[in-house]
């Protein structure tokens, strides 16, 4: 086997180990998905275990390097790999021959577990600390970035954020387009999610990135960059990568274009809706699927980001969907995220909530609106001990 087969096996069994962490916490360690997950890593690894007597991962920095070999993290699943051992203060995972599916199991269990940050060595499976650089380490948890790498990060933010800005403009263009029932360049949103992505995959809290409403007439694009944000944030930490994190991120930042063929004294009105008009309101769903759908080029997650986001956990809201329809998970998180803003923005008829009681609030509905397991994972992911990861 070629130097470059056998990176091609590494890059495989990395992405294997990340999709079933992340099934994992999603849903149980015992669903079919992290089951299927798990055994094609395990068999990928027994594979490579006949050529190698031992595979072993090293976090160096942002890279994973797996038998010194360096891992291209960009947008791929290894790069939710590398945060998950970072979070957890692991720096080496060494495989060794005669290793068990019985131990592998364990120890995805125990890595997407949050009731324990213990993680075991085990016969197959030797685990290595992270090197503790920083003298102001905690006890509390396992060691983030410091120094020069703070810095770094904090560049990175304020870079984003003046993406952010920049990008906001072009959305308003782009919605207004849609309103004329134009084709829309995804052109010039392109480069910003992307750059989302790479933001999130270091471990940045999506609330460092959040856009302040300046106006009402603004709310509907700023609150679409932010509920971006914030769903591209879940997603990435339930361990979406790649195309799947950037389908999410197109389908976030489209998924309120439907509000573009509502009246703006009804859009805009400053004050509550009468029932008339909060009927109308509620038809942006199907006019914003009805114009994705037509269109070239978009991924069809965002005709059903656009459709579901209004739908909750337990079926009600708009639109009634008949049947037992689930809406997709992406458009569960819009859902999340969309709720989150909209209660801590300012609007002409709304005080903006204090975040306790909006995560609160959060936890009372779910399981009613919210899917509770991704109510947990938004939870974890904004009120994180990294203090880079803190709300500014």
């Amino acid at each position: 086997m070629s130097r470059n087969e056998h990176h091609a096996s590494f890059d495989r069994i990395t992405a294997l180990l990340t999709a079933a962490i992340s099934n994992a916490r999603l849903y149980t360690a015992d669903h079919p998905q992290v089951v299927r997950y798990l055994d094609a890593a395990y068999q990928a690894l027994c594979v490579q275990l006949t050529v190698h007597p031992e595979i072993t991962l090293l976090v160096i920095g942002n890279d994973l390097v797996v038998n010194d070999q360096t891992i291209d993290s960009q947008g791929r699943q290894h790069a939710q790999l590398v945060g998950l051992l970072r979070r957890n203060g692991i720096g080496r995972v060494s495989f060794a021959a005669g290793l068990q599916a019985v131990d592998l199991t364990a120890f995805v269990q125990e890595l997407s577990s949050e009731e324990s940050r213990a993680i075991h060595s085990r016969p197959g499976i030797q685990l290595g600390q992270v090197e503790v650089r920083s003298s102001e380490a905690s006890d509390a948890g396992p060691p983030f970035a410091s120094g020069a790498e703070d810095q770094e990060l904090l560049e990175t933010i304020a870079s984003l954020a003046s993406l952010r800005d920049i990008k906001l403009e072009e959305l308003k263009a782009l919605y207004h387009q849609t309103r004329r029932y134009e084709k829309i360049d995804l052109g010039s949103i392109d480069d910003m999610i992307k750059k989302f992505i790479g933001g999130f995959s270091r471990g940045i809290n999506p609330l460092r990135l959040l856009a302040d409403i300046k106006s009402a007439d603004e709310y509907t694009f700023t609150h679409v960059v932010n509920v971006c944000l914030l769903t591209m944030g879940q997603a990435e930490a339930l361990g979406f990568t790649g195309r799947h994190l950037y389908d999410i991120g197109i389908a976030s930042v489209l998924h309120d274009v439907g509000k573009q063929f509502i009246p703006d004294e009804i859009l805009n009105k400053p004050g509550q809706l009468t029932p008339e008009e909060r009927k109308i309101i509620e038809t942006h769903t199907i006019k914003g699927a009805q114009y994705l759908l037509g269109l070239e080029e978009i991924p069809k997650l965002a005709v059903l980001g656009a459709l579901e986001h209004h739908i909750r956990f337990d079926g009600s809201g708009y639109p009634a969907i008949a049947g037992d329809w689930e809406p997709n998970i992406a458009s569960q998180m819009l859902a999340v995220a969309d709720m989150f803003d909209a209660m801590r923005s300012r609007r002409p008829y709304q005080e903006p909530k204090p975040q306790e009681l909006i995560l609160k609030i959060m936890r009372e509905e779910a399981g009613t609106c919210f899917n509770p397991l991704l109510v947990d994972n938004f939870i974890r992911l904004i009120t994180r001990t990294n203090p880079l990861a803190q709300a500014a």
